[in-house]
């Protein structure tokens, strides 16, 4: 905790440093945060590869160590129209992690053993992605977006669906963006014993689940390349597909600085993100806390810490 206090201490320091120092304007397409999607997209005609890795650490107990990784290859189709594909791939090294000390959780196959170590890397799949920008946060008064992602995946398929808002200030140096999206899934089932019954899931089911998310950032440019800021994600879970508050499981609360360093020929966005707390609307939900943390098949204490590097060409 010592550490945690420390490392806010001088990120503050940080921000406020940066207002003493020259700014830059950002470069067309780069991603300035680990997990807000601003408005800023590739120019027509250009391409970008992109590589994403996003860990996971920390649950109740024991270890638990869970990485996921994202390809992916962007093309400028107009100036206001991007479209791109991911190849989605994992790791994971996992022990006694869960709220009852067992190897369980998160993408861990229905069939292992809950009190043996979990070690596996898997392609998981592909994503695609559909973006179309309305209004242009540096033409007009403020940015707007809407985006499409269909994924078809070993473990997850469903299709996201996102609205994005950017505001630009300070002559572009300070990017404020915000984030409401909304993922209709199916999903396989993993080896998370039932609480309430002891049971785990039935071999190889699936579930329905729909995910909604408001995620928040705030970006400054406080010399030329670089740029800090913060961001938070407020996520939900709901049963089936519905958004009704009666089938809702959970709403999980993160928050977390980035940081990010851009030239001309690529960039790269660091973001650290702790989970802050949840409330827990149904029993088998409540019983995967842990010292006021949901960790269960979902969510971890670091959650998570990402870097994003991305090439254009």
């Amino acid at each position: 905790m010592r550490k945690v206090e420390q490392f806010s201490w001088a990120v503050c320091a940080v921000l406020i440093a940066s207002t003493l120092l020259p700014a830059a304007r950002a470069q067309a397409g780069e991603d300035i945060f680990g997990y807000v999607y601003t408005t800023d997209m590739m120019p027509k005609g250009k391409f970008e590869l992109e590589q994403w890795t996003t860990d996971r650490e920390g649950q109740a107990h024991g270890f638990f160590h869970h990485i996921d990784m994202n390809t992916e290859l962007e093309y400028g189709v107009t100036n206001n129209f991007q479209v791109g594909i991911y190849a989605n791939y994992m790791y994971a090294d996992e022990y006694h992690n869960s709220v009852r000390g067992l190897t369980e959780g998160i993408e861990i196959p229905w069939y292992h053993n809950p009190n043996n170590r979990y070690t596996a890397g898997r392609f998981d799949g592909f994503s695609l992605e559909l973006m179309y920008r309305f209004l242009n946060p540096f033409l007009d008064p403020v940015g707007l977006a809407v985006y499409v992602e269909p994924e078809y995946g070993y473990y997850e398929q469903g299709v996201e669906y996102r609205v994005i808002v950017q505001k630009n200030y300070l002559d572009d140096m300070l990017v404020l963006a915000g984030n409401i999206w909304v993922e209709p899934e199916r999903e396989q089932n993993s080896n998370l014993v039932d609480p309430i019954t002891d049971n785990s899931p039935p071999d190889g089911s699936w579930s329905d689940a729909t995910y909604a998310e408001i995620d928040l950032g705030a970006s400054y440019r406080f010399r030329p390349n670089w740029s800090i800021g913060i961001e938070g994600r407020n996520h939900n879970e709901f049963r089936g597909y519905s958004l009704a508050q009666s089938q809702q499981d959970h709403a999980a609360f993160f928050l977390g600085p980035n940081i990010h360093y851009a030239t001309e020929k690529w960039y790269a966005t660091f973001t650290v993100l702790r989970q802050l707390g949840a409330m827990t609307y149904v029993q088998d939900q409540s019983d995967e806390v842990y010292r006021g943390l949901l960790y269960g098949d979902e969510h971890a204490a670091w959650d998570g810490i990402r870097l994003k590097v991305g090439v254009p060409f």
